[in-house]
């Protein structure tokens, strides 16, 4: 199973095409990938990425995981 850390990450909205975009890169990559998604889809996406961290990418699975936490953990 491979894992890449996600370094960087944007929010977009087209109002032409009425369509969310999220936008994302690895460390140590210039690359930026680009997801079409829908409105559930982006507002789940931007919840993990906005209050979650560090964030992964399951190369293998093609899914984003947060960092482990420990059990109970209380939000500050």
């Amino acid at each position: 199973m491979a894992w890449r850390k996600v370094d960087s990450y944007y929010l977009g909205f087209s109002l032409a095409k009425k369509q969310f975009s999220f936008y994302y890169q690895f460390a140590g990559d210039g690359t930026v990938n680009q997801l079409l998604c829908t409105p559930d889809e982006f507002q789940a996406l931007a919840d993990m990425f906005r209050n979650e961290g560090p964030i992964n990418y399951n190369t293998d699975g093609g899914y984003f995981v947060t960092a482990p936490e420990p059990i109970g953990e209380g939000e500050s």
